[in-house]
């Protein structure tokens, strides 16, 4: 069965995303119990994926906590928590089964015959964008890890444990990605360089124009109703 690429996966859920953002609260929840429950169907465990991305968490946590004290109304703070965790939780399974090689390729070769030698750097762009993920994910855990076995813990000066938490993981992931840097030049990689074409078939196509009007349709819905 032929893989579906990942770009027509990225215009999925670029809209996905969109649309989320015209949700109301109930339909805000449902959709984050969706994205939980929908890929145990296929054998992809979402939560165990989320718990790993711990610093994501207590940024939901920090939205739920600014939202409750600006609006003051406990559903609006759970949805807007609930809204972010559903972004998060698609761009998540996106990159873990999408080859982001792939994407780089198949973009390149879309936007190199209009803009040339532009095109392929924005698709060079969008591949180094989703490639630092994995990279946030892995430091959050080693940031979590190495906490742990020193005993710390959130509950004690919060606030101080968040911000430090913060700063150090910062500060490791600024070194983490000068080493991915130097790891591609070393391998004479460029952004702008030629790639190999990747080219979309009838079954991506479909599933682009699907996506489309069927977000078309959503927009048109929530106008009217």
């Amino acid at each position: 069965m032929a893989q579906i690429n990942p770009f027509s996966s990225l215009v999925l859920l670029i809209l996905a995303s969109i649309a989320s953002s015209l949700l109301s609260g109930y339909e805000t929840i449902v959709v984050l119990l969706l994205v939980v429950i929908v890929p145990f169907f296929f054998n992809v465990n979402i939560l165990r994926i989320m718990w790993s991305m711990k610093v994501m968490l207590i940024t939901a946590l920090l939205i739920f906590l600014f939202s409750y004290f600006g609006k003051g109304t406990l559903f609006s703070s759970l949805s807007e928590s609930a809204k972010f965790l559903s972004i998060i939780g698609l761009s998540a399974l996106y990159i873990k089964k999408s080859d982001l090689i792939d994407l780089s390729t198949t973009m390149g070769s879309i936007l190199s015959p209009i803009f040339g030698k532009r095109g392929r750097k924005a698709a060079s762009a969008v591949m180094m964008t989703l490639a630092l993920f994995p990279i946030i994910f892995s430091t959050a855990t080693e940031m979590m890890n190495a906490r742990r076995s020193r005993g710390g813990s959130f509950l004690y000066h919060p606030i101080k444990s968040i911000t430090e938490y913060t700063l150090s993981m910062m500060r490791l992931l600024f070194q983490k990605v000068v080493i991915f840097q130097d790891a591609l030049y070393s391998r004479s990689w460029t952004t702008g360089g030629e790639r190999t074409k990747v080219l979309l078939g009838k079954r991506d196509w479909t599933i682009m124009v699907l996506s489309l009007l069927l977000f078309i349709g959503f927009v048109l819905w929530k106008k009217v109703f």
